[in-house]
């Protein structure tokens, strides 16, 4: 989206929603295992159930590498505290919008008198304008989607994705 003004503009005033952000992207699940499970197939096998290829160092600091058919992902961890808690950033390879943030929270549970994971996943960062609809709109069903694929890979031993997933 380009600036508009005319020329020899001195205006200092930002542009207008420059510094506003959609409301997050907020998921709750309950999964059919133990914390320790669910956040090592999110952290450590997350080709199981998420992306294709991936490099994940669990460590503040570490990169997050995560690669589907269609583009990769780079990040770094800004909190990983094992089995609980991790945050790192989210940036689409080639991607001229800004990086965004994922909080991954699981939480001991329990779902029909066994052992469960409540795991609540919060995208945010999202700007406002023409630019950020495709990434939040998408980001939303693709979410949705895989945290159904994670539930469905722990609890059940299958994958929904399709082939070009």
């Amino acid at each position: 989206m380009g600036r508009s003004g005319s020329a020899g503009s001195t205006s200092t005033s930002p542009l207008p929603m420059a510094d506003k952000t959609r409301a997050p992207l907020i998921f709750q699940s309950v999964v059919g295992a133990e914390p320790a499970v669910v956040f090592d197939a999110f952290f450590g096998e997350p080709t199981r159930w998420l992306c294709r290829e991936a490099s994940v160092d669990r460590r503040v600091g570490g990169a997050v590498r995560l690669c589907w058919p269609d583009g990769c992902l780079d990040g770094r961890f800004m909190q990983c505290e094992p089995p609980t808690v991790a945050r790192f950033s989210w940036h689409m390879e080639n991607d001229p919008l800004p990086e965004t943030m994922v909080v991954v929270r699981v939480e001991a549970a329990e779902q029909h008198g066994r052992p469960a994971s409540a795991i609540e996943l919060e995208h945010y960062g999202f700007g406002v304008g023409g630019d950020w609809d495709m990434m939040y709109v998408g980001a939303a069903r693709a979410w949705a989607s895989y945290l159904k694929n994670l539930r469905a890979v722990l609890e059940l031993g299958v994958d929904l994705r399709e082939l070009g997933e």
